[in-house]
């Protein structure tokens, strides 16, 4: 009896710690994305329409499909170049991946090409693999101060948040969609921002 008593102890410590390590690491989780929500306060705008002016719009790269711009992609470079169209940005730096099965730079450099972006305003960056490494190498890289980032609605306060991070005086022209419908795209959004939060605190 004396054994298995201790046995029942013994599971319900290691049940009562297994809980206490799941709360916190859904706190954390809760917490960090609340953090990085704080930096799309009053720097995000829905539209092309109010963004103030700045240096340059960042397109952050997304998936291609038969060497073009898939939707979500689509969305974003159709943002930037309102913007430069307007006079809101003089140049638009495109950052992606660039492989023979992704290669967003040429594509995103293509399509703004057709629709009359001189090339000498358009900055291409093949290193941009996350939007950490777009981020860090725009201020990096290509010397951005100042810039507007063109994404995603539902990724438009991790965009902000790393920009800020990385040295960019930024604000975000938020492409609508519908991607805060999908369970498995928004988990892995909210992933990304809580390690987003986690490795900007490593220099």
């Amino acid at each position: 009896m004396g054994a298995v008593r201790r046995k029942l102890l013994r599971a319900t410590r290691i049940a009562g710690a297994l809980f206490v390590l799941a709360f916190l690491g859904l706190a954390g989780v809760l917490g960090t994305n609340l953090w990085v929500a704080r930096a799309s306060d009053g720097r995000a705008f829905p539209s092309a329409t109010g963004v103030p002016s700045r240096s340059v719009a960042i397109v952050p790269g997304a998936r291609v499909y038969n060497g073009k711009p898939f939707v979500h992609l689509e969305g974003r470079l159709q943002m930037a170049l309102s913007l430069y169209q307007a006079g809101r940005v003089k140049s638009i730096l495109v950052s992606g991946n660039e492989t023979s099965e992704a290669p967003e730079v040429s594509a995103m450099t293509a399509w703004l090409l057709e629709r009359g972006v001189a090339k000498k305003d358009i900055l291409t960056d093949s290193g941009g693999s996350r939007t950490r490494d777009t981020m860090n190498r725009a201020a990096g890289v290509f010397d951005v101060h100042d810039a507007v980032i063109c994404t995603q609605d539902v990724a438009v306060a991790r965009s902000l948040f790393l920009a800020e991070h990385a040295g960019i005086n930024a604000v975000a022209a938020a492409v609508p969609s519908d991607l805060d419908q999908s369970p498995p795209y928004m988990r892995r959004e909210i992933l990304k921002t809580t390690l987003a939060f986690f490795e900007s605190l490593i220099p």
